[in-house]
């Protein structure tokens, strides 16, 4: 009789990071929802909700609000930081956030605020200006006082009105909407909002949204809402709403070492290809952008086998390409 395969199991530190990051930033998740994402087990889940009791975060679930809370968090105070290892610190979210460490890095923003506020004068007027001016204001073109009253409707789960340059309407328009989160991606900064006038939830670029106005009426978050669901197949910034597609491309022996070395996506699959190359399954929400941020910058390295739409559409680009540099 063959012997049953051991479950792996990641190790204990690395799933509590894991659960406390779930609970921060996607607390309307059931426990069976939760072990899902994790991978654990009921039995695993409560005995590492134990274990991070046990180090001081503690949290439990809201049954009137349908989401978890966190009740306790530690404070660690951080000792003999210099302004300039904070600058670091704050020029370095504009790293993090391209990473794709999208809530990570906004907490990041947060985490830094907080040092700064707690340097003493005059170095303390710096470190804000890293912050605000350098790394919102500068690097990801955001207003750092709007930001702050987005973060506060978050926060609060306050309704707000805001005026928004909206690119797919080609036009300002007000809106009325919920904030469930704020997070970085591709190098901007970004919110997940419920539209109350249009009954969707949306993806907002916060460097668009150009008036804020806060409102009496509280929300709750929609059940169906899950940041984690509803980011994992985006394969670079956007969020398709139907189903996630399978893209398959055929890379050249010259770039399939390029493409071996590299992390591309939670979905990627690496099978071999003629003459020492390979072909990379994707499955993402959005396949458009694998062929401009992947297959294009390879150029005559990469095909595209899969949908034949996209191979298609990228044979219609490379023809308007060729006509475009043939008259010139």
């Amino acid at each position: 009789m063959k012997s049953k395969a051991k479950e792996t199991i990641p190790p204990k530190p690395a799933r509590l990071i894991r659960l406390a990051a779930e609970i921060k930033t996607n607390p309307h998740q059931r426990s069976e929802e939760l072990c899902r994402a994790l991978g654990v087990r009921r039995s695993q889940f409560f005995e590492d909700c134990r274990g991070l009791a046990r180090v001081g975060f503690e949290f439990e679930y809201d049954r009137k609000e349908q989401r978890y809370k966190i009740v306790k968090d530690i404070f660690i105070p951080v000792f003999d930081l210099t302004m300039t290892e904070v600058i670091s610190l704050a020029l370095a979210v504009r790293q993090l956030s391209a990473a794709g460490d999208h809530t990570l890095a906004w907490d990041a923003v947060q985490a830094i605020r907080k040092v700064a506020t707690n340097a003493p004068e005059p170095a303390r007027e710096i470190l804000a200006h890293a912050i605000h001016d350098m790394a919102l204001r500068h690097a990801f073109r955001v207003d750092p006082d709007l930001l702050n009253r987005l973060w506060q409707a978050q926060q609060h789960r306050r309704r707000v009105r805001m005026f928004y340059d909206d690119y797919s309407e080609g036009k300002n328009r007000w809106l009325l909407a919920d904030v469930y989160m704020i997070y970085f991606k591709g190098r901007a900064l970004y919110a997940d909002a419920y539209l109350v006038e249009e009954n969707r939830i949306a993806m907002l670029r916060i460097s668009r949204i150009k008036q804020v106005e806060l409102q009496q009426a509280i929300f709750h978050v929609r059940p169906e809402y899950n940041f984690h669901e509803r980011h994992r197949h985006s394969f670079r910034v956007m969020v398709g709403e139907g189903k996630p597609q399978r893209v398959k491309i055929r890379f050249d022996v010259k770039t399939a070492r390029y493409i071996r070395e590299a992390y591309w996506h939670e979905s990627q699959r690496i099978l071999g290809g003629e003459d020492g190359g390979l072909i990379l399954e994707l499955t993402v929400s959005e396949p458009r952008e694998v062929l401009w941020y992947l297959v294009f910058p390879w150029a005559d390295g990469a095909e595209i086998l899969e949908p034949m739409w996209l191979r298609e559409e990228a044979a219609n680009m490379a023809r308007k390409l060729c006509e475009r540099y043939a008259t010139k």
